[in-house]
């Protein structure tokens, strides 16, 4: 059975600093690799056979030559997160510069996907474990005739808060069986004196270490496509004319699920797995010898690909 792997590299890189892009290509391992690779590396070992990468076009020189050339056990793609492609019917405000978030940006790659796959985030490393569990679920699951059986790994928020800085997070509401029943996108997230929370009407509201969150991981079949272009409709008619508003793909499949169209299964995170990702430069260094230190003690080869 065929099942794709793909990886979301568009972004705009806004807190991290620097030119568009810049932190998907820096340097993490021992051998040039940068943090994506070793997702891809973990993907192709749990048995994804097709990486579509879904990148800005005009990195795409760098971003060939620093990462995608290098992968030799998998068919690679690569599709363009470009602001101008919109369903029928739809364009962009006069003052709009970039394109339209996370559920834009796995649109764009619906023309190379027709298989179970998988979508990461490309400045984040998720460990080995769950790209064995998504793939399990891919080929075993996610198969319910009329429903879209959709999947997701359960980090917790505690463990993916940035010490440099605010980040967002979809906060998971989970059932006793497992399935989530909420998603709730909550922004500028941050440690404060021990604690984690974010500010609302100038108080900080405490959130628990152990709640369940979502870090742009989910497991999807192609329906999820449709389902993205379908919910343009709603957005535009919100936030077309917003010149910064995100169409984020936590939202998406938040309303399927409300509606009764799709489930969600948390799949649980292996104890021996720990998430890293960059969110800004300080975030750079300590992910560096974090995974470097995997290497090092033989969890990695030091050369990837």
């Amino acid at each position: 059975m065929n099942t794709t792997l793909v990886v979301l590299a568009a972004g705009l890189s806004s807190r991290f600093g620097g030119e568009n892009g810049g932190k998907i290509v820096e340097n993490v391992g021992h051998s040039g690799e940068v943090i994506c690779d070793f997702s891809v590396y973990d993907a192709i070992c749990a048995g994804f056979n097709k990486i579509v990468y879904v990148i800005k076009k005009d990195k795409e020189t760098e971003f060939v030559d620093k990462v995608s050339s290098k992968i030799r056990d998998a068919q690679v793609e690569l599709v363009y997160q470009e602001l101008e492609d919109l369903p029928p019917g739809f364009s962009v405000c006069d003052k709009r510069n970039k394109p339209w978030g996370t559920s834009h940006a796995l649109w764009a790659a619906r023309h190379k996907v027709n298989e179970p796959f998988m979508v990461i985030s490309a400045d984040d490393f998720y460990g080995r474990g769950i790209f064995r569990e998504m793939f399990n679920f891919l080929t075993n699951e996610a198969k319910t005739p009329g429903l879209c059986t959709f999947a997701m790994p359960g980090h917790r928020l505690g463990e993916t808060v940035s010490e440099h800085g605010s980040v967002s997070r979809a906060i998971c509401d989970v059932d006793a069986a497992g399935f989530v029943t909420d998603i709730r996108e909550i922004r500028e997230i941050k440690k404060r004196n021990g604690d984690i929370g974010y500010c609302f009407n100038e108080e900080f509201k405490i959130l628990p270490g152990d709640a369940i969150v979502n870090m742009l991981a989910f497991a999807f079949t192609p329906a999820i496509f449709d389902e993205i272009e379908k919910g343009f409709a709603e957005f535009f008619e919100k936030f077309g004319n917003d010149p910064e508003a995100e169409y984020y793909l936590n939202s998406v499949v938040k309303n399927l699920i409300q509606k009764g169209k799709a489930t969600l299964k948390m799949l649980p995170v292996d104890s021996a797995d720990r998430w890293v990702g960059i969110t800004y430069q300080n975030d750079l260094e300590p992910a560096r010898r974090f995974v470097r230190g995997l290497i090092d003690n033989g969890t990695y080869p030091v050369k990837l690909f």
